[in-house]
């Protein structure tokens, strides 16, 4: 479970979501309205009443944390906060009574973070090239140029915010025609000292709850990236910021501390929506939360990759230890590992076995002859109790069971192999899983006939039904070449399609247009050459 929390200048917000296979899966969200900027902007402190909200706050979220068995969290604070001289004083006594960090970040990374959930949220589309994002103490501007190149953003942070206007300019009802020109002449004097000159975009993702509501009111009804015209706004403006705060609570039905700030927001959005040539403003109802749950997980996949990475390698080396315990060669297991790893991994599509089954595979490929230190006659038996019974650290429980029964299947009959997998004690699932990998360990196993390690690398590929095997061997096709696939039927069987294969030498690539086949290499029969033409053409 991973959480995030976003203290803003207006509200604190905070969500939980569970990382699936599938992604992230919101689970829990709240709202608290302590309003963090009250004050700041104008005396420098928060003060202690709001201090006290903001930790009943914190330690009602650690709560839900716990609740859900949140394992990673961050918890960001943005212009309020980090605007304010004690804030030193806010994180110390969140540490020590709530028991959550606090990160105090800057506009710059405020910025790249609104970027980061914007542009998740739009997918595969193309998002605008300007993002807003209006908060309670500041706006964050992203700009891209028209290549569409992650790396061309921009981010810009602007001391504009709800709160901070509101509060600076004493704006706490209605806004006569004398404030509103006032607040304008501000944002455009700021926005053209701080944007790059001659910025003209027609369309913008605005975020923050202010633009949310705005989208709800004036918008589209897109059920998902709801927009609005600026048109729109700028007739609706007067009525906005004409009404006092219970007068918007009434027309709009919007809460009270929405009310409160709603007035200027449209009035600053309109304003920045001007100065810039920005027509049309779309929605995409993310902002800083989304993204420090996108960060997170991302995070956790690597750390996670990183982990199977490092559990992997420490299986396989135990099995290479205790191969040479018993005194077992490896050589014939570790040239069928690696043939069962190229099966494995160019077949995802097919077998659909979930990506951490490949170690087991390798494991039992290395393990599979192990039994021959007793007697080469029933070795799979020998390897079945060797493996099930010996000391490989990291292998136990159902794994231990399935690399078992991959041993002892290695050799039998298709109908022996499937009775005894259909008799193991492992749940349904894992019995269908176990029969995929035992008919990739078998054709793995088949195309080391002799022992001799003549493949050198294998290419999955596919004709109509059929899937066709291109071996490279150190010398060319064979007349035993039809023995490779003596142990096919189980794989045609499982993955529903036949098996060829052609055999060839390694063809060197053309040193240009004119380049030749090396000397030698399609002298060595029709399934050589076929394959040489393939890989050229």
């Amino acid at each position: 479970m991973l959480g995030a929390i976003d203290a803003g200048s207006n509200a604190i917000r905070m969500v939980v979501a569970e990382l699936t296979p599938s992604g992230l899966v919101r689970i829990e969200a709240e709202r608290v309205p302590v309003r963090l900027g009250h004050d700041v902007f104008t005396r420098g402190d928060l003060d202690n009443d709001t201090i006290e909200q903001a930790i009943a706050a914190f330690a009602h979220f650690r709560q839900v944390f716990d609740k859900h068995g949140v394992t990673v969290y961050r918890a960001v604070a943005t212009s309020a906060v980090r605007s304010a001289e004690n804030r030193e004083l806010l994180c110390h006594r969140l540490h020590h009574e709530a028991g959550i960090e606090l990160d105090v970040i800057d506009g710059d990374e405020e910025a790249r973070l609104v970027r980061k959930a914007v542009v998740s949220a739009f997918g595969s589309s193309v998002p605008p090239r300007c993002v807003l994002d209006l908060g309670g103490g500041s706006l964050e501007i992203n700009l891209r140029d028209g290549s569409g190149a992650a790396t061309s953003w921009r981010g810009f942070s602007m001391p504009i915010g709800t709160v901070r206007i509101v509060e600076t300019f004493g704006l706490h009802g209605a806004i006569s025609d004398a404030e509103a020109g006032m607040v304008r002449r501000y944002t455009a004097t700021v926005v053209h000292s701080v944007l790059p000159p001659r910025v003209d975009v027609a369309t913008a993702a605005a975020c923050g709850g202010n633009a949310e509501a705005l989208a709800r009111l004036l918008g589209d009804g897109h059920p998902t990236q709801p927009s609005f015209e600026l048109a729109a706004l700028e007739k609706a403006l007067p009525d906005i910021i004409g009404a006092d705060v219970k007068g918007r609570m009434e027309k709009l039905g919007v809460r009270q501390d929405r009310a409160e700030v709603l007035g200027v927001a449209a009035l600053l959005i309109a304003t920045v929506g001007r100065q810039l040539g920005i027509q049309k403003f779309i929605a995409p109802g993310v902002g800083i939360r989304e993204a420090v749950l996108l960060e997170l997980a991302e995070a956790a996949a690597e750390e996670k990759a990183r982990a199977e990475g490092a559990h992997d390698k420490a299986l396989l080396t135990a099995a290479r230890t205790f191969a040479n315990r018993v005194d077992h060669d490896t050589t014939h297991g570790e040239q069928v590992r690696r043939l069962s790893r190229l099966l494995f991994t160019q077949l995802r599509d097919l077998h659909g076995l979930p990506e951490e089954l490949c170690v087991l595979l390798e494991v039992a490929a290395l393990l599979h002859d192990v039994g021959e230190v007793v007697h080469t006659r029933g070795h799979h038996k020998h390897s079945e109790y060797m493996i099930r019974w010996g000391r490989i650290p990291g292998l136990d429980g159902e794994a231990r069971e399935m690399v078992a029964l991959l041993a002892r299947t290695h050799r039998k009959q298709t109908s022996d192999a499937r009775k005894l997998i259909a008799e193991a004690e492992l749940p349904k699932d894992r019995r269908a899983q176990l029969r995929k990998l035992c008919a990739l360990l078998r054709l793995a196993d088949a195309l080391d006939s002799g022992h001799r390690q003549r493949i050198q690398n294998l290419v999955v590929s596919r004709a109509g039904d059929a899937i066709v095997l291109d071996l490279e061997t150190r010398d060319g096709p064979s007349p035993d070449d039809a023995s490779l696939l003596r142990k096919s039927d189980l794989f045609e069987e499982e993955l529903g399609h036949a098996l060829r294969i052609t055999v060839g030498r390694a063809v060197a690539p053309a040193a240009g247009a004119g380049g030749q086949i090396p000397t030698g290499a399609g002298q060595a029969g029709p399934l050589h050459r076929a394959h040489a033409r393939r890989l050229l053409h």
